[in-house]
This record gives C-alpha cells, sequence and structure tokens, in this order.
C-alpha cells in the first residue's frame, strides 16, 4: 500500500483474481475515487469524480477495448435561474438501441419551467409549464408527432380545463373543454359543503356532466357525511378519438349516500350508525346498501345483482338482508341474527350460568354449542364447574369436514365435556377434582383426583392409554393404541434411582430421580445429548414452584413456573425463561406475572406485570417493560396496559362506561 498524504490515497491489491488498484484523491476543486481491476491481461476502468467549481458530477465504465461510458449530471446557472443537465450512454436493450441521451431541467422565469430530452440527438419529449395568478398552461410533445397543450383557468369558485384544437391526436379539430364549479353553501365556512358541477365540451356539444351536493355536519350530538342528488350524463356518442373509433351507449347515472354517527345514543357499548348508499342508471338500480344500527332492529340490506349472482353465485333472491334483533328478560339476553337467505338464523343466549350459541338452516340446527357454568367460593370451600356440550348436525359443513378428515376418530354428533373442580375443606386442603370427555356414546377421557378420604383415589381412563406398574421390579409400562401402530413405552430399573426410558425395546434415555428433582440424558443416536432437569418446590399443586432447565453444549435454556392457588379466588402464577449461548436470541429473559382476585362471575380484577429482553435480537436488546390491570366491575370493563421500550411510553386503554378507547399518544376516542 502506498499513502501519499494528504491528498492522494493508493492502494494496490494483488492476488489469483488479478490486480486491483484504487486511487482516491481530493483537493480544492474535485473528489475523485478511479478504480482499475486487471484480469487475464484485460482492464476494466471505472471512475467517479465530483467537481466542487464547475459543479458536476461525473460515473465513468470501461470494458477492455472499449469506448468509455459516461453519466454526468451538471448544474448550470443561466439568465439567474438554475438549470440541470444530465448526459450519459444507454445500452442496447429490447426496447430501444445504444445511444447517448440528455436531459434538461430548465427554470426559465420564476414560474415557468421546461423539460426536454434528446436521444442520439433527436427530440424525444419536450414539457413546458407557466403558471400565473389565474391560469396554469402546460404543453407536451412527443417526437414532434403527438402533442398536447392543456390551459387550466382558476377562480375562487370554477376551474376550467382546455384542451385547444392544437391536440389533432386527440380531440381533432375541435377543443376539449371540462369546467368545474363548486358553489358551497356558508361562504364563511366553504369546507361544509355544497354544489359541485363538472361539465366537459367538445367544441360547442357536451360530451358528459357531473355534479351533486357534497355536505358535512360536525356537531356536539352527530357527524354526517352526504352525497346528495349526484349524476353523470354522458350526452354525446363519441364516434372519434383521434384515429380509435369508439361507440357509447347514452349513460344517465344517478348516486345518493349518507353515513351518520350518533354521539349522544348507543348501542350497546358502540355509538349508533346508519350508512346508506344507492346508486342506479337509466333508471335502473345498479346497487342499494343500507346499515343500520338506529332503528330498534338493526339491519344490513344488500341489493346488489351482480355481486350476489356473479360472485355468491346466489340465483333466488334478489337482495340480501340481515336483522339483528336483541331481547332482555330479567339476567337473559338472546340475540338473533336472521338472513332471509335460506332462512339462516344465528342464535346467541347469555345468562349468569350459561352460554349458548346455534346455527340454524330453517328449522333444522347446524350446530349447537351449550356450556353451563357453576361458581361458588365461601371462607370454607370453593367450586368452579362447567358442562360443555356441541351438537353436529350432518348436513353442517364443520360435520363435512371433519368426516372428510376421518369418519371413525374426528367426526361427532355429539361432543361432551365436563370438569368439576372443589375445594370442600380450604383449611384441610381436602379437593375433588373430575374431567370427563365423551364422543357420542363413547369415552374418550377420565380424569379423577379425590383425597377426601383415605386412601387417595387418582384414575386416569383412556381407551387409547394403557398404563401397568409392577410394584416388585418398579417398572412403568404404557401401551398407546394409534391408528396405524401400537407403542410400548417402558422405564426399567438400571441402579439406584436411576432408570432407562425406552420404547419397543429401544433405549432413549437415562432417568435419575431424586427427593425434589429428575434428570434426563439422552442416548439414542438419532438425538443430539441434551440434558434435561426438572425441579420442584413441593408436592402441592395449589402451591408450588417448577424449574426445566435444559443443556446442550454450551446453550443453556431455563423455565420457572411457580404459583400460589391455595385461596382460588385471589391467587396469582408467574413464568419465567432465561437462557445463553445461541446466536439468534443471545442472553435472553422472558418474564410475565398475573394476579386475580374473583368476587364472582360479575366482578373480577387481573393484574399483571412482563419483561422481554433478548441481546440477539435489535428490537429486544433494551428491555421491554409491560403492566396492565382489567376490571369487571357488574359486566363494566376498565382495561390499561402500560408498555415501555427505552425512553418511550405507550398506553391502550378501553372502558365501556363510559365508552373510551386510546392508545397514546397516537389518538384518544371519544
Amino acid at each position: 500500500m502506498i499513502c501519499n498524504l494528504p491528498y492522494t490515497h493508493d492502494i494496490t491489491v494483488t492476488g489469483s483474481f488479478g490486480k486491483l488498484f484504487i486511487n482516491i484523491a481530493n483537493d480544492a476543486n474535485e473528489v475523485s475515487v478511479r478504480v482499475v481491476t486487471e484480469y487475464l491481461g484485460h482492464q476494466y476502468k471505472y471512475s467517479a469524480v465530483l467537481s466542487l467549481t464547475e459543479k458536476f458530477f461525473t460515473l465513468t465504465y470501461q470494458e477492455p477495448s472499449e469506448q468509455p461510458k459516461t453519466f454526468v449530471i451538471k448544474h448550470k446557472i443561466v439568465n439567474s435561474y438554475p438549470r440541470i443537465e444530465i448526459t450519459g450512454y444507454l445500452p442496447a436493450t429490447n426496447y430501444y438501441k445504444a445511444g447517448e441521451f440528455k436531459t434538461e431541467l430548465i427554470q426559465n422565469k420564476l414560474y415557468d419551467y421546461e423539460v426536454k430530452h434528446t436521444y442520439n440527438g433527436l427530440e424525444i419529449l419536450k414539457l413546458k409549464i407557466g403558471l400565473t395568478k389565474t391560469n396554469l398552461e402546460m404543453t407536451l410533445a412527443y417526437r414532434n408527432v403527438l402533442k398536447t397543450r392543456m390551459v387550466v383557468d382558476y377562480t375562487k369558485k370554477m376551474v376550467t380545463v382546455l384542451f385547444p384544437k392544437t391536440n389533432t391526436w386527440i380531440t381533432g379539430n375541435t377543443s376539449i373543454e371540462v369546467n368545474i364549479e363548486y358553489q358551497p353553501t356558508n361562504k364563511a365556512n366553504p369546507l361544509e359543503g355544497g354544489n359541485i358541477k363538472m361539465v366537459a365540451m367538445k367544441g360547442s356539444v357536451p360530451l358528459f356532466k357531473f355534479g351533486g351536493y357534497f355536505g358535512i355536519i360536525i356537531n356536539a350530538a352527530k357527524y354526517e357525511i352526504l352525497f346528495k342528488n349526484f349524476y353523470l350524463e354522458n350526452t354525446l356518442l363519441i364516434n372519434e378519438l383521434g384515429h380509435l373509433e369508439v361507440s357509447t351507449d347514452i349513460i344517465k347515472a344517478k348516486f345518493n349516500a349518507k353515513i351518520f354517527i350518533d354521539l349522544i345514543n348507543k348501542y350497546g357499548i358502540l355509538n349508533k350508525i346508519a350508512v346508506e348508499a344507492k346508486a342506479e342508471k337509466n333508471t335502473e338500480v345498479l346497487f342499494n346498501i343500507i346499515f343500520t344500527t338506529v332503528e330498534t332492529t338493526p339491519k344490513l340490506h344488500i341489493y346488489f345483482p351482480f355481486f350476489l349472482k356473479k360472485v355468491l353465485n346466489i340465483h333466488d333472491i334478489k337482495y340480501l338482508e340481515t336483522k339483528l334483533e336483541h331481547i332482555v328478560s330479567g339476567y337473559e339476553h338472546t340475540i338473533t341474527i336472521g338472513c332471509n337467505y335460506k332462512n339462516i338464523k344465528f342464535v346467541v343466549k347469555i345468562t349468569p350460568t350459561m352460554f349458548a350459541y346455534e346455527h340454524l338452516v330453517g328449522q333444522v340446527s347446524h350446530f349447537k354449542h351449550v356450556v353451563e357454568f357453576k361458581f361458588e367460593n365461601t371462607a370454607k370451600s370453593f367450586l368452579v364447574a362447567v358442562k360443555s356440550k356441541f351438537n353436529l348436525h350432518e348436513e353442517s359443513p364443520l360435520y363435512k369436514m371433519l368426516y372428510h378428515l376421518s369418519p371413525n376418530y374426528a367426526c361427532f354428533k355429539d361432543m361432551t365435556t365436563n370438569y368439576h373442580f372443589e375445594i370442600l375443606d380450604k383449611t384441610a386442603m381436602k379437593a375433588y377434582i373430575s374431567v370427563y370427555v365423551l364422543k357420542d356414546t363413547a369415552l374418550i377421557f377420565h380424569f379423577e383426583f379425590n383425597n377426601m378420604q383415605f386412601p387417595y383415589k387418582i384414575m386416569l381412563k383412556a381407551p387409547y392409554l394403557i398404563v401397568e406398574y409392577k410394584p416388585l421390579t418398579k417398572e412403568v409400562k404404557i401401551v398407546i393404541n394409534s391408528v396405524t401402530k401400537t407403542y410400548y413405552p417402558t422405564l426399567t430399573p438400571i441402579g439406584e434411582n436411576k432408570f432407562e426410558f425406552g420404547i419397543n425395546g429401544e433405549a432413549l434415555a437415562h432417568v435419575v430421580i431424586g427427593i425434589k428433582n429428575i434428570e434426563i440424558i439422552t442416548l439414542h443416536k438419532a438425538l443430539p445429548t441434551i440434558t434435561a432437569i426438572f425441579t420442584w418446590k413441593t408436592f402441592s399443586i395449589f402451591e408450588n414452584s417448577i424449574g426445566i432447565q435444559l443443556l446442550y453444549k454450551q446453550i443453556a435454556h431455563k423455565i420457572l413456573v411457580g404459583w400460589n392457588i391455595n385461596t382460588l379466588a385471589k391467587a396469582f402464577m408467574e413464568v419465567k425463561m432465561t437462557g445463553s449461548g445461541t446466536n439468534l436470541l443471545g442472553d435472553y429473559e422472558l418474564f410475565h406475572h398475573l394476579n386475580w382476585n374473583i368476587v364472582d362471575i360479575k366482578n373480577f380484577d387481573l393484574i399483571w406485570n412482563g419483561k422481554a429482553l433478548s441481546t440477539g435480537l435489535p428490537y429486544l436488546n433494551t428491555p421491554l417493560m409491560t403492566n396492565g390491570q382489567l376490571a369487571f366491575d357488574d359486566f363494566v370493563v376498565k382495561m390499561k396496559m402500560v408498555e415501555q421500550y427505552k425512553t418511550e411510553t405507550y398506553t391502550l386503554i378501553f372502558e365501556t362506561d363510559p365508552f373510551k378507547i386510546a392508545v397514546l399518544p397516537f389518538f384518544t376516542y371519544p
């Protein structure tokens, strides 16, 4: 390397690839970079020069035995106004021949501009733009063959766009003129609305007319946007468009639309709203769409023949209409959504102890799901009981899909699930837990735990799972019956507190059982050597902490899960994950803590916080902190969640009474 400081730097690199020479030079006049690569006796030259005194920038590329190709950007001042000139060489492509080009951006006066483009000495494009206080004139010429001139005259209320007779390629020997006029209803505030009128003329004959009333109303009671009596008339048969013959029918179209938002009255937690749009063509209705929650029975009405027939393939009805009905009787809420297509209904029923939804086609129930639940919490006992029944009809799409997957295993007509979690004595921690699942009449799963009397009872039944324990040899066998094969996992003693785990006679891992830990080390050659360590604090299912640690070479992952549900109505749970040694995540930490306080099904609180950190991810190498709170007070929801990232704080707020939604610092409604 040879360096001649301070103005010139020469770098020479040689190798099997050839020779590379780089020259970097700078002085008060220019800055330049020149590169020469030499391979098998051939030289390829590149250069970039920025001239500070003559105000130009040049890029040059030259292949062996060829003329150099340049790209130059030059800045000039002509008659006190700037001018930019771009010149260069373009290689041949499928669309044009090789040649030299020149593009000029010229400012003749303060509001007078010109753009010229030539290629191989032929003027391809010329654009002139002139602007005054009352008009804009623009002329565009392409190869001196197609020439377009447009003049725009404007006042406070009207804009006129004129294509003069000189545009022979587009207008023939007749000028085209477009007049746009806006007459506000309130001159003091033109944005409130007014009448819009547009007329396009070819010579003295109208091409088309367009217009209507546009209005905006914003006050404390409502937001309203109106499109009223808009029309479009094509009154001329266009028989000539340059050399293109075009024929069209006379069109008379109308359009009306309204968007209304009630800021005072609500439907549920949302403001009442009404949206309507209607379009006609030659007295025939093209579409009519209505969506409203203002009326007693909210509805969605769609009259759109093209959409119904061509897109939805519905031919037996003229319009699609959906209505929503909400009936309240004491604590029972019934919501019915009905559609006139095939008399489809979707019914939802909610009570303090039951939730159900059903889909009906005509009078036939295609599916129905009923969930009944019971919750009791006293000073002595605690009970949560849930029963779920899901029924499917043979004609329902879900049933057909499950039948296609597997007629015997996936398909069902009746699925029943029952959960029962009861603590009869909180002081003595006497509990009864039962979970069972029935598919039609077949038992799929049944688990039961009962420590109310001695001996304690733990039972697990499943048709595809059989567990066998031999007390003399301390050997555990598990039989798993799948659709295609039977598996025989075994756990065989090989030493003090040490076992070998295998499947179908093939050893997979060693298992070491301690007082409060289990260690598993993989053995099979097809598996990487991984050590998994499971630890626990106590043998209680109500208050405990469990740790899982995975070790593989220099990589370590650890998961810690803790909980205290001695008092189920007021308890906590937390999860923490840490790790190191991976290229993607680096050192990472994920943490989440959740507290809850349940009074009854209508009143409870959730409080949580968390942390996310990963030194390997650019967006998480600084901790992301989370804090949140959700309160459910007699069916009134209040939620606030705060995310803190670096120095920024973002807050999500959602409340139902009064309704409020905010994502701070971006927006708040209302």
